[in-house]
């Protein structure tokens, strides 16, 4: 006995219009809250690697540098 379109209850049927909106209220107040996190997660990753390059020693520098000495030896 297989039911019919009709006689298939859908839940977005069976909900009230407040409660749509309550959810869909909710959803976008999800989404711009896991903006906010990604933004701040990003923001704390940049930061982290300023204070990183910032705390390098002369050595670590000089090493990363792609100068050759060699190129202005007179």
């Amino acid at each position: 006995m297989k039911k019919t379109k009709q006689d298939q209850a859908k839940l977005k049927d069976g909900i009230n219009d407040d409660v749509k909106q309550q959810l869909l209220q909710m959803k976008q107040n999800l989404a711009v809250e896991t903006e906010k996190r990604e933004e701040q997660k990003r923001q704390d990753l940049l930061r982290q690697q300023k204070e990183k390059e910032k705390n390098k020693s002369f050595s670590e520098l000089l090493d990363e540098s792609h100068l050759d000495w060699r190129k202005y030896k007179s």
